[in-house]
């Protein structure tokens, strides 16, 4: 890694955690104004101790950083800001957890930003772990957050009624009021909104 490379600081949401080299990790995820970023995170040392820890799954982190030569960047400093695991003590929204990473990973580019699906990730994991909304709902607020920064939402193309309907969910996702609907209500429009996104 070229020594005059500049360091940058961004927020990162930690998704996807894969082992590499025995004890080392390949640690994925996202930031709202850099996309997709993935970091090369070394064995625990004395020296890199707080900064190895900070980089669980599920976990927002204020990073400081150097790219390098390829596609892996290298952590200089790590700072915990939320972290989110509590949602993997239930199995269903740790489940939903894992499908928004593997969405946003896979659909998210690197040096794209995406600030206002960011948000929605985070608010998305921020109720999953405190049990405040279902995972059908957290995932149609995403999934439409999404649809919407992406261009793939066309709203004119909605009902006066389903176009404010969906103005208060994305209102929601992005840590608004949760409206108070049915069970089957959440089911349908995540079955609305994730075949949307089957379609990107």
């Amino acid at each position: 890694m070229p020594s005059d490379t500049p360091f940058q600081k961004t927020s990162f949401l930690t998704l996807k955690r894969v082992q590499h080299l025995g004890a080392n990790f390949i640690v994925s995820g996202i930031s709202p104004d850099l996309g997709l970023l993935s970091f090369y995170v070394r064995q625990q040392t004395r020296a890199n101790k707080s900064a190895f820890g900070s980089f669980d799954l599920f976990r927002l982190l204020d990073i400081v950083f150097r790219r390098s030569s390829g596609d892996l960047c290298y952590c200089q400093e790590a700072v915990t800001v939320a972290d989110y695991s509590p949602l993997t003590q239930n199995y269903d929204n740790f489940q939903t957890a894992c499908y928004l990473a593997e969405f946003a990973t896979s659909h998210i580019l690197p040096e794209s930003p995406h600030p206002r699906t960011f948000q929605a990730a985070c608010v998305a994991l921020h109720r999953l772990a405190a049990q405040q909304q279902t995972p059908p709902a957290v995932l149609t607020g995403f999934g439409l957050t999404f649809l919407s920064e992406a261009g793939w939402l066309n709203q004119s193309k909605l009902s006066a009624r389903d176009a404010a309907q969906c103005q208060i969910l994305l209102e929601m996702a992005s840590g608004g009021d949760m409206p108070a609907l049915t069970d089957a209500n959440w089911q349908n429009l995540w079955a609305w909104t994730k075949q949307q996104l089957d379609a990107c």
